[in-house]
């Protein structure tokens, strides 16, 4: 018989984007809000063992992206982009 081989959508992704970081977010961002609780869990990730270094500097870069996208629409390049892409509009 034929061995299946299961396709996972971490075979299509980026390193960065494996559902083992993105667990790991999800698990932090279930509180955010709470600074408290969410730096708990920060550090409980981190001694967990699962991740080296820049794993874990992935996994803070994926929570940040929310503030880091108000940040850039507060730029003048976003501005001056957002403004030629109305005009390019037919």
């Amino acid at each position: 018989m034929k061995k299946l081989y299961k396709k996972s959508v971490d075979d299509h992704l980026p390193k960065w984007l494996h559902s083992k970081f993105l667990s790991a977010v999800h698990f932090i961002w279930e509180v955010k809000g709470n600074n408290e609780e969410s730096m708990k869990r920060v550090d409980q990730v981190w001694n967990s063992g699962h991740f080296s270094d820049e794993e874990m500097s992935w996994i803070m870069l994926i929570l940040i992206i929310p503030k880091v996208n108000k940040m850039i629409k507060t730029t003048d390049e976003w501005k001056d982009f957002h403004e030629m892409k109305k005009e390019s509009v037919h």
